[in-house]
């Protein structure tokens, strides 16, 4: 009797066991896969036109930084151009002209090309949240002419160029705060919420030609390299317009994005208005408050911050509590201006790139039921008014008390 419960026992732990000996069910052999470190969308005669950068496994130490044991002919990566009357269609005709499967758990960044931008995104973004291997963390671009030609560009001092495009965003949002980077699951959220509407970072090349063989790599000054430039806008799932590098600035202010930026600004607004001090914003906050008044709303937007005078051309003594004020209202009114004129092109566009409906839905639930219920979101944001305060303060003025023109004169 014992001996038959034994055996009914290990009859029945046998599938048991199987479940938990199942998790290399999917394996695949490192020498199989083609690691993409980007991607790139254009649509073309009503096709999906997909392109991927691929890690090539063979290239040695270049004159682009690294080491390795392979050919240092070779490039750092190859691209793959395919068509399809849907994007796994186009993924899956790779299999044609590659030896190895397309593999994307690695990706750093995509692009959109403008055509496809137009033509509408909600299917790719459909792709990237449902697909295994695909990562909803990569950085997206938009690119005004082909994207898949920014794929093809080689980049100095990087061998992966899904990664050093990565870091170049990451730093500009560090430093500069011009643009936010933009990662496909935000981009999802933003089309998603009651704003409707988003933004992306233009990535461009400098020149005409694009530079796709190695030996160039070695040149100091290159011919062609890649760079951020305006900021794509998209209503719905297409896009709709350009923000200049100036008013995606101002628009980092009123959506609470700066983490560090660099200003130029009026020493003395009230004898000259050349540009000639700078100044580094390290702190930063911006608080949005709806008001409705009447048959609008108005958005106080109030903006603090404090940071480091790093730069004077003008005669001044910064012990003189006045010439201190006199800088900060000089540079208020700088971010003011920002702000208004980024506002300006936003309400044009009538895309609420400000996240303003996410605002009205917190604080006046009862009115936004009502514009919910009559889909007149559009019509009340071409309405709204705008209030920026902005108060900064210069906490520290550097290693000297008087600019060297001013030591100069005495």
């Amino acid at each position: 009797m014992n001996t038959q419960r034994k055996a009914l026992c290990l009859i029945l732990c046998l599938p048991l066991l199987s479940v938990l000996l199942s998790g290399c069910w999917d394996d695949r052999e490192l020498n199989e896969l083609g690691v993409t470190s980007g991607s790139a969308y254009d649509w073309e005669n009503d096709q999906w036109k997909a392109t991927y950068q691929v890690i090539n496994p063979s290239s040695g130490a270049s004159g682009m930084g690294g080491s390795g044991g392979g050919s240092t002919s070779s490039p750092p990566f190859v691209t793959f151009t395919v068509k399809g009357r849907t994007i796994m269609e186009a993924i899956e005709r790779t299999n044609l002209t590659s030896t190895r499967e397309m593999f994307f758990s690695h990706s750093r960044i995509t692009v959109i090309g403008e055509s496809l931008a137009k033509h509408g995104i909600n299917q790719l973004i459909d792709m990237f949240l449902r697909k295994q291997d695909a990562r909803e963390t990569v950085y997206v671009f938009i690119s005004k002419g082909e994207a898949g030609d920014i794929l093809d560009q080689l980049m100095q001092l990087t061998k992966n160029q899904g990664a050093g495009i990565q870091l170049m965003i990451e730093q500009e949002s560090r430093l500069l705060s011009y643009y936010p980077g933009t990662r496909l699951f935000e981009l999802a959220m933003s089309l998603a919420s009651e704003s409707g509407s988003a933004v992306l970072p233009e990535i461009l090349l400098t020149g005409p030609d694009i530079m796709d063989e190695t030996s160039e790599t070695g040149r100091t000054d290159l011919p062609s390299r890649l760079a951020l430039g305006r900021l794509g806008v998209i209503k719905g799932e297409k896009f709709v317009g350009w923000l200049s590098q100036k008013q995606a600035f101002g628009l980092s202010f009123m959506t609470d994005h700066i983490e560090t930026a660099t200003i130029a600004f009026a020493s003395q607004p009230r004898k000259s208005d050349k540009l000639d001090a700078s100044f580094i914003l390290q702190n930063s906050t911006t608080a949005v408050h709806p008001v409705w008044a009447k048959d609008h709303f108005i958005m106080d937007i109030d903006i603090k911050g404090s940071g480091v005078l790093t730069e004077l051309g003008s005669v001044m003594d910064l012990n003189d509590r006045n010439a201190i004020s006199q800088m900060e209202e000089s540079l208020e009114q700088q971010v003011v201006d920002l702000v208004n004129n980024s506002w300006m092109e936003v309400k044009k566009l009538g895309a609420d790139v400000t996240g303003f409906a996410v605002r009205v839905h917190r604080s006046d639930r009862k009115r936004w039921k009502q514009i919910e219920k009559e889909k007149s979101w559009d019509s009340v944001f071409k309405e709204i008014e705008i209030r920026p305060r902005v108060s900064f303060q210069i906490e520290r003025t550097g290693l000297s008390n008087k600019s060297f023109k001013s030591v100069q004169q005495e």
